[in-house]
């Protein structure tokens, strides 16, 4: 992370375990690393990712567009103690924090996925084009998007992060291209989802609703 102001733990199975790595990438395409949403998109609900890994193991809590922290202990996955380290050491708005995570969460979470050995970071061609984010693997990469489609058209239960990661997916407009196969074979499954969004705890859907109001702003902004 730079400068001020600025998971879940790994499941048996389910992608890659970690909130914020599976939406990144599931914002990216599997087999050439094309990312699907415009960068300060991704930031934003990279960050919001990044938030809901703390929320979801109930290390902070959200209200009333604020994030409090509720236990400040060490994290063992770096990134997620980082986050962390800065929500102790200042208050701010929630919406102030999604912009400030989401400035470096692209980089950060990707680095994260390199030390995790499933990405590699794709040299320049160009001084002026970023290199592109590149899966080791297509089916780890496909894994996280391929997991949440076969829970939804198979109408398994969805847990907690399972419905963070929709409502996230849905604020940023991600879930057009990641769940098109569900919305084709069984839009009831979606319509389900998006009911049980509401019965998550209130800090979560804090978390998703701020996150939508802060990609709703940046993308009036970039029109204006």
């Amino acid at each position: 992370m730079t400068g001020h102001p600025h998971g879940q733990e790994h499941r048996a199975g389910g992608g890659t375990g970690r909130l914020a790595d599976d939406f990144f990438l599931m914002a990216h395409e599997e087999s050439t690393g094309k990312p699907r949403l415009a960068e300060r998109i991704a930031g934003l609900g990279l960050a919001g990712a990044l938030l809901g890994e703390l929320a979801l193991a109930e290390r902070i809590e959200l209200r009333d567009g604020t994030v409090a922290v509720l236990d400040s202990s060490p994290r063992e996955d770096a990134l997620s103690g980082r986050v962390l380290e800065f929500l102790k050491q200042e208050q701010h708005p929630t919406r102030t924090w999604l912009a400030f995570f989401g400035q470096s969460a692209h980089v950060e979470v990707g680095r994260r996925l390199i030390d995790d050995g499933l990405l590699v970071r794709e040299a320049r061609k160009r001084p002026w084009q970023g290199g592109r984010w590149l899966p080791t693997s297509v089916d780890v990469a496909v894994r996280p998007t391929a997991l949440l489609c076969t829970q939804l058209i198979r109408g398994q239960d969805l847990e907690p992060r399972d419905l963070v990661l929709i409502g996230l997916l849905r604020a940023t407009g991600l879930d057009q291209p990641v769940l098109w196969e569900v919305r084709q074979s069984r839009p009831a499954a979606l319509r389900r989802a998006a009911q049980l969004l509401g019965s998550l705890r209130a800090s979560l859907v804090e978390l998703i609703t701020q996150t939508e109001a802060a990609v709703g702003s940046a993308i009036a902004a970039h029109r204006l």
